[in-house]
């Protein structure tokens, strides 16, 4: 009971948070700067916890799709918190020595430009977190998919967690939310947790899909 409890806690908590600070996103550090870096402070954790939450949804789904989501999130995570933590908090730190410092904003407009222009902070990271989360959320919904989930559930967890990999300053709050309702369905699905992944999933359930409800369920 108590793993269970602390599972949902992880499962639905971490959506719930990050849909909370993308709700309250400046778009620009000048918009509020201590908002701006208390955000990309607590993403960083909590984008380890989102991966979590995706290893603890696939945990008894066996397959190639798992087994690809569950080995991708440690990449996921190093990419995405090495890129957060240079476009949010190296920005967030050049837009505080912007305002104590005035004369000095020309300069520090011109290094917060280089961030994004570097081949490494602005083209390598952003898509390396991009393409890791497509594996990590893309890779979860499949295995989900073919272990019983719905198409609708498990599209709900590729699109919310890929989306907010890759614009949660703009629509990061719906992103969570699709990802939260994809992982109530499945989570509180009676059979996912157990179902033995098939080859293919196909609209009507194999024999050995069938058989295993049988015996399950008698009635």
């Amino acid at each position: 009971m108590t793993s269970t409890v602390l599972k949902r806690a992880v499962i639905f908590g971490t959506p719930v948070a990050l849909c909370a600070l993308a709700a309250i996103h400046p778009l620009t550090p000048q918009d509020n700067l201590a908002t701006w870096n208390l955000i990309h402070t607590a993403q960083i954790p909590l984008a380890a916890m989102l991966g979590i939450s995706v290893i603890l949804l696939v945990r008894d789904v066996r397959g190639p799709a798992a087994a690809m989501a569950r080995l991708a999130v440690v990449p996921w995570v190093a990419f995405f918190a090495a890129y957060d933590g240079v476009a949010g908090l190296a920005t967030g730190a050049l837009a505080g020595f912007a305002r104590d410092h005035p004369d000095m904003s020309a300069v520090v407009f011109e290094a917060a430009i280089s961030i994004s222009d570097s081949v490494v902070t602005g083209v390598a990271l952003p898509i390396g977190a991009v393409l890791f989360s497509l594996l990590v959320f893309g890779g979860a919904a499949v295995a989900l998919q073919r272990a019983g989930a719905g198409w609708l559930p498990a599209l709900a967890i590729a699109a919310g967690g890929v989306v907010w990999t890759f614009i949660h300053p703009l629509i990061g709050a719906p992103a969570m939310l699709v990802f939260l309702a994809g992982a109530v369905a499945i989570e509180l699905s009676p059979r996912i947790q157990t179902w033995p992944q098939s080859p293919l999933r196909l609209p009507m359930a194999s024999a050995e899909m069938a058989a295993y409800v049988r015996q399950e369920d008698p009635t």
